[in-house]
């Protein structure tokens, strides 16, 4: 069997499953076989749960020539993030802490996943309690990014990102606090969707900011994260924050977007000195191509940057402190030195500033919700520039790449990167759909109407071939950035 099998979308995936052109068992052997050669290159997994996905998808398989199908995901293997339970398997959170944790049960997004069928495959490689970056001071390696294994994957759902991209899992789930799901997704070429806020169940999933988090899938296309939300969300009353929860609209994903009205929030890039050229043009073409598909296009305003992401910080640093504190006073040591200090701007964040940044949420959301009653979504880049190098956050760069993603965790919108384009070296780039609350579906219609109008989907980077050769550079350039 060729094993560019694991290089087709979830959907193609799903198809050739139920038409038993494939099975459950070929596919998940098929990726535990890619893991094993590439993953010491890329350190995208830190558990592979080899006997238990096998017999899941043994059970997958008879289940499906039996006739029963429990969804598009059956028998489909599906990696978490190591901050989501799975009952009887480590939950490390990429910390020294926890590195001997092991889960008691399924988190309510696996117990989900279970029911529509999935397989689940490993736990995957994250920042250290999703909020220290890259390290380079923590008992597991940080992960490479397989466009260029000198490059960074842009922090905590990391491990996810690399695992779609690199053909060593179908899809992936990931956590979103200011843009850990769509920024590795930018960086590593694939669709990240950060769905409405609640949406998606956090019981059993570490924390980090407690009414900012969010869970979403990782996947190859739009459709595909489409097909792993209808399998995800769950109207969860232990954890239901926002009033009035609805079942989302994936039904028409993949329809035409003629007629949809596209908000331009150009004056948060435009504006922006650093803006990578390459992002620049991408967008260009990019609205070029959804004119062209039928949809009207529109300039939109909102309160600038800062005023967003300055509300996001003073409410998640925090609750990132809250949640973290104890640990980190009693046991320093166990800490990443970037964790350390992260962690702790929370602990100087005065209560008052706090409850002012949640009246601020408030408004602000009452803005987006007001724009976007004029349009139907609002687009923009994902991040300002192209994937930098392993370890950028912690040198001047950091300065000059700005992430265009927090405010959008601020209001609980849906907001959805797809790849749009590459740099003329070749890099992934990032577009960033934002909708209305619960509208996740139209955010995805967009991002799949991108993908075809651009041709983005027929290119994956070249340690995905798994070709000797390329496998023997892929080496070399990890040997040659060891010194991080």
């Amino acid at each position: 069997m060729s094993l560019d099998i694991a290089l087709l979308s979830l959907a193609q995936l799903s198809q050739l499953i139920r038409q038993r052109k494939i099975s459950p068992v070929e596919l998940v052997e098929n990726y535990v076989d890619r893991i094993e050669r590439l993953d010491p290159l890329l350190h995208s997994f830190n558990h592979v749960l080899l006997a238990e996905s096998i017999e899941s998808a043994r059970v997958a398989e008879r289940e499906l020539m039996g006739g029963t199908c429990y969804g598009p995901l059956h028998g489909i293997p599906i990696g978490l993030k190591d901050l989501i339970d799975v009952a009887g398997a480590p939950t490390t959170a990429q910390s020294a802490h926890l590195r001997d944790n092991i889960a008691t049960a399924d988190a309510e997004v696996v117990k989900a996943l279970r029911r529509g069928g999935a397989i689940i495959l490993g736990k995957q490689a994250t920042a250290e309690y999703a909020v220290g970056g890259t390290q380079f001071d923590l008992p597991w390696p940080p992960p490479r990014n397989p466009w260029n294994l000198e490059l960074d994957t842009a922090s905590s759902s990391s491990g996810s990102a690399v695992g779609v991209a690199a053909g060593l899992c179908a899809g992936a789930v990931g956590s979103d606090t200011s843009g850990s799901i769509r920024v590795p997704a930018a960086w590593c070429g694939v669709a990240g969707l950060m769905p409405t806020e609640g949406l998606v169940s956090r019981r059993g999933i570490l924390p980090l900011s407690r009414t900012i988090d969010c869970i979403g899938p990782l996947a190859w296309t739009a459709a595909d994260c489409a097909l792993m939300l209808g399998a995800m969300y769950s109207d969860d009353p232990e954890d239901r924050r926002l009033p009035g929860w609805h079942v989302p609209r994936l039904s028409g994903v993949t329809e035409p977007a003629s007629g949809l009205r596209i908000g331009v929030l150009r004056h948060y890039y435009e504006d922006d000195p650093d803006l990578d050229g390459d992002i620049r043009q991408a967008m260009a073409n990019t609205l070029a191509a959804l004119q062209a598909a039928g949809t009207s296009i529109q300039d939109v305003r909102l309160a600038d940057f800062e005023t967003y992401a300055a509300a996001a910080r003073k409410i998640s640093w925090p609750e990132e402190y809250a949640e973290h504190g104890p640990e980190l006073e009693a046991f320093p040591e166990r800490f990443g030195k970037v964790t350390r200090s992260r962690l702790q701007d929370g602990r100087g964040v005065p209560a008052y500033d706090y409850i002012r940044a949640q009246c601020k949420r408030r408004a602000l959301t009452a803005e987006i919700e007001a724009v976007l009653r004029d349009v139907d979504v609002i687009v923009l880049p994902t991040v300002s520039k192209p994937a930098q190098v392993l370890g950028y956050e912690h040198t001047e760069l950091a300065k000059t790449t700005r992430w265009l993603t927090r405010p959008f965790n601020l209001t609980g919108s849906p907001a959805l990167s797809v790849c749009n384009g590459f740099s003329v070296s070749g890099l992934p780039l990032g577009l960033q759909i934002v909708g209305r609350r619960y509208d996740d579906g139209t955010v995805l219609q967009v991002g799949h109407s991108v993908e075809t109008e651009l041709g983005m989907r027929d290119r994956r980077p070249q340690i995905a071939a798994l070709g000797q050769a390329v496998i023997a550079r892929c080496e070399n350039v990890a040997r040659g950035s060891n010194s991080n």
